[in-house]
């Protein structure tokens, strides 16, 4: 993904081929699962962590559907982060599609997303993404966050 790349495809493998890669990092837990965050931007952050949980969710897809955009505001941005994993989850479970090509402006403490959601069978149920260990921080490379998700 280049430094400015403001869109990015969620592509889901599978929970067991998430590998270790400098964006993605799994953390070992017993109950939940958990990852070590990165990305260049606060948006490439985004964008990792919805990868991290699309992969983890087991998504296999199905068919394409027609647009779509959501707004989200919370007063930080780590809570924003957490209110965006969990609108990915509601998208999952209610409506059977996952954000895909996703396009994200930050406005202070809001997100605008665009994205072009596909339809999806999910087969690792991931209940909500937990407040537990999160907190972005600069980076001498960009900024990370640790993510736990009650499964």
């Amino acid at each position: 993904m280049g430094k400015s790349a403001a869109a990015a495809r969620i592509v889901a493998v599978g929970r067991n081929n998430i590998k270790e890669r400098n964006d993605i990092i799994p953390i070992e837990h017993t109950a939940d699962a958990g990852f070590i965050i990165k990305g260049e931007t606060t948006n490439d952050l985004f964008l990792n962590a919805a990868k991290a949980l699309c992969n983890l969710m087991e998504v296999e897809e199905i068919a394409p559907v027609k647009e779509e955009k959501i707004t989200l505001e919370a007063p930080s941005k780590e809570e924003l982060l957490i209110l965006w994993l969990n609108e990915i989850i509601f998208l999952a479970e209610q409506k059977s599609i996952i954000p895909k090509d996703i396009h994200i402006i930050f406005e202070g403490n809001k997100i605008i997303v665009n994205f072009k959601p596909v339809r999806v069978t999910i087969r690792v149920e991931v209940k909500a993404a937990t407040y537990y260990k999160v907190g972005i921080k600069k980076t001498k490379t960009g900024y990370s966050t640790d993510i736990f998700f009650d499964l």
